[in-house]
């Protein structure tokens, strides 16, 4: 029962850090398609996909119930990973397993707060432009109806 513990264990962080590598990946086209490109459509998909791949996180969450449900786990008080290196303690992938996952989870929070503050600034950016030609325009209508000629 433990080893099938560990195993499941196991698969569920791999499969975690692959989904969260293709996470990570997607975060960095769309700060492409932020800041390179301005392209909105290729924003628009990246973040269609992220969502996906968000919905696939959430669906191995769920994957970890099964394995928190095991009263060797359940006990666990210091988070479920800690848990796992306590009672697998031998085991020379688990650690490494571990490791990549904590990463990746860090790199992606900082690269998702990278993409929200470029966004930020894309978004501030537009608005200027805007108001620009809004002003632009008012201007050029005023100018009109005092029997100006734009041209």
């Amino acid at each position: 029962m433990q080893s099938n513990v560990l195993e499941q264990s196991k698969e569920l962080i791999s499969r975690e850090i692959k989904l969260c590598k293709t996470l990570r990946a997607m975060i960095s086209r769309e700060l492409e398609a932020i800041v390179l490109d301005g392209d909105m459509d290729e924003l628009f998909k990246v973040l269609e996909q992220k969502d996906n791949i968000l919905s696939e996180l959430q669906l191995l969450a769920d994957g970890w119930r099964d394995v928190l449900s095991n009263p060797i786990i359940n006990d666990a008080q210091n988070g479920l990973r800690t848990r796992l290196l306590e009672l697998y303690p031998d085991d020379t992938e688990l650690p490494e397993l571990i490791q990549q996952s904590r990463d990746i989870a860090d790199s992606i929070m900082q690269a998702e707060g990278n993409a929200i503050a470029e966004l930020e600034k894309y978004k501030s950016g537009l608005r200027s432009q805007i108001s620009s030609r809004v002003q632009g325009r008012n201007v050029a209508a005023s100018y009109a109806r005092m029997g100006g000629s734009i041209i």
